[in-house]
């Protein structure tokens, strides 16, 4: 599922791996410390990119929002 995160510094965008039908809240949920998320494009808050990377641990205690990218 790809996926927007925005923190208090950052906005990330990537994909994570969630089960057939899952909802994103019970994923978010179910990892209660970090979520993995691949094929990551990191921005600041003014949406400038800062960097890409395959592979990013978040912290979900730093998460203000996350939704389902389009």
């Amino acid at each position: 599922m790809l996926v927007k995160i925005w923190t208090d510094s950052f906005i990330i965008t990537g994909e994570i791996d969630t089960l057939r039908d899952e909802r994103l809240t019970d994923y978010i949920r179910e990892n209660k410390d970090f979520i993995a998320v691949t094929q990551v494009k990191v921005s600041d808050r003014a949406e400038k990119d800062l960097f890409r990377t395959h592979f990013l641990n978040v912290s979900t205690c730093h998460i203000e929002i996350i939704l389902p990218a389009e």
